[in-house]
């Protein structure tokens, strides 16, 4: 398989890098690394995914957080990429790339949309407080508010994530657009770590995860991605471990969808928002102006 790559790379700004094979725990499948720069990373993932018909190995952009070792080579071994040290705690049973991936079927888009139900409940600490909460900051830059009488006579108000639903249509409503900064929305770009091109022994963005441990874990991040395929066209192009960076081919263009998908994306990776201190509907806002997606968890 890598005299195979190398062979389709002759000619390219790649053919003369270095490459090699690396296994995976639990499989008899091998992953293609290529070494990259800063530089040329986006080119490279761009080549390689125009290859994906032939090659059947989705490109992954990552790094190794580790020391930086006298070769390239060593680096690689040295991350020790695919550990499945990182899935026991969801899998403990069958941690087997194509184990995880057979699973994905089982949660199909009613399932997600229960357990983000379920993850609404635990969004919300205090009710009242939390409305409390967003109502001072939507007075602070609009001077005007809904009564809070009003919103509790909202049967749709159970949770924080349905106060935020309403206040984004009551906004709407009343033709007030924040200014929202979307420096959150930078991706992140590594600098003092060896940069390398992993090439997956499977054809499907949402199944990096599979193999590439990710802190927010895999069990819904796998098919919430794949969702986000389906109706976004986004692709997976950066894996850091706690960060994960789409391209997204059709984003969202009504408020409705914009919020369902911003609420996934804080129900899955918190410190998206969390850290930078960004509601759930003005990143909903952000999603309706941006083809990069960034999200974020960390411990």
């Amino acid at each position: 398989m890598l005299k195979d790559i190398q062979a389709l790379l002759q000619g390219s700004f790649l053919a003369h890098a270095q490459m090699m094979e690396l296994e995976i725990p639990r499989t008899k499948d091998v992953a293609i690394a290529i070494a990259i720069t800063p530089e040329n990373k986006i080119a490279a993932w761009k080549l390689l995914k125009s290859h994906l018909a032939q090659t059947q190995r989705y490109p992954v952009i990552t790094t190794s957080w580790g020391r930086n070792l006298s070769t390239w080579e060593q680096s690689m071994l040295d991350a020790d990429l695919f550990s499945r040290f990182y899935f026991d705690e969801e899998y403990p049973e069958q941690l087997s790339p194509e184990a995880m991936i057979a699973r994905v079927d089982l949660y199909n888009d009613d399932y997600l949309a229960e357990c983000l139900r379920s993850e609404s409940q635990t969004f919300t600490h205090n009710l009242r407080k939390q409305l409390q909460f967003e109502l001072e900051n939507t007075e602070s830059k609009f001077g005007i508010i809904p009564s809070e009488s009003e919103i509790w006579g909202s049967k749709e108000i159970q949770t924080i994530v349905d106060v935020e639903r309403y206040l984004l249509k009551w906004e709407q409503q009343h033709n007030l657009t924040p200014t929202i900064d979307l420096g959150y929305q930078d991706w992140f770009e590594p600098r003092d770590q060896a940069l390398v091109l992993v090439l997956l022994p499977n054809p499907h963005s949402w199944n990096a995860l599979a193999y590439l441990s990710w802190f927010g874990g895999s069990k819904h991040a796998i098919p919430l991605i794949r969702q986000w395929h389906r109706d976004f066209g986004a692709e997976l192009v950066c894996h850091y471990g706690t960060m994960l960076q789409f391209f997204v081919e059709r984003p969202p263009t009504d408020f409705n969808k914009a919020f369902e998908l911003a609420w996934q994306q804080v129900a899955l990776a918190p410190c998206t928002t969390f850290l930078p201190g960004v509601s759930i509907r003005n990143h909903a806002r952000a999603l309706l102006k941006l083809d990069r997606w960034f999200i974020h968890e960390r411990p």
